[in-house]
């Protein structure tokens, strides 16, 4: 298991479904890691929804229910207080208006029911280094064209990324729309995902070091429940 699989397998680990629990993954994408989730908690019944009609497509063929909207706009198309579980991975990064999912996703939960969220951490310490330094943080794009060259023979990915989080900042948006924040922590870089090379594979060890600090970490793990 990788880094990510690795911390969402923790966090899951706190979490009781019943077998009517029901499953929504905001920003399914293919739905893999939805799949893996549902499957970890017994969930039966799987909902998704995600912008990209080829992504919802293979999606739907692994029994997912489906539906298309982009969710920085548009409501969920869900009665209030209907599910368990949502999950929200590695997509708030990418949202013009992640107030509105937040909204949505407050008002398709149940009560007490819970929020799993993963993204990067614009405080991780290599980024604080490279701050430090001059050069530009790794998790933001300069621009739709253009990839920042770093030293060692290291390139910017292009990540489609349009807001970054630090731990604090996660929370408080949490807290704001009325979650409550049960665990946070932290996991490394999953670099065989990425088109990061270079010297950074040569100090993925301090990158795990890093990541027992969530404040630290390159990547964010929150679990909160809905009030």
């Amino acid at each position: 298991m990788n880094s990510k699989s690795l911390a969402l397998d923790s966090v899951l680990s706190e979490i009781k479904m019943v077998g009517t629990s029901k499953l929504l993954d905001v920003g399914c994408g293919t739905g893999d890691l939805t799949i893996f989730i549902a499957n970890k908690l017994g969930i039966k019944q799987i909902y998704g929804v995600d912008v990209d009609e080829n992504a919802l497509s293979q999606a739907k063929q692994k029994g997912i229910i489906v539906f298309n909207l982009d969710i920085s706009k548009e409501k969920f198309p869900f009665s209030n207080e209907t599910f368990d579980l949502c999950t929200f991975l590695d997509v708030i990064e990418h949202l013009e208006n992640p107030d509105n999912a937040l909204k949505e996703i407050h008002r398709v939960l149940k009560k007490e029911a819970f929020l799993l969220l993963t993204t990067p951490n614009v405080a991780s310490w290599y980024n604080r280094l490279l701050l430090l330094s001059g050069k530009p943080i790794l998790g933001i794009d300069l621009s739709k064209e253009i990839r920042y060259n770093y030293p060692f023979g290291v390139t910017q990915v292009i990540s489609g990324h349009q807001r970054l989080y630090t731990l604090d900042s996660l929370k408080k948006l949490l807290i704001f729309h009325g979650f409550e924040v049960k665990r946070g922590l932290g996991y490394s870089q999953v670099f065989s995902k990425t088109q990061v090379k270079g010297v950074i594979r040569l100090v993925s060890f301090l990158d795990k070091i890093f990541a027992k600090n969530p404040t630290t970490a390159a990547n964010l793990c929150l679990l909160a429940v809905r009030k």
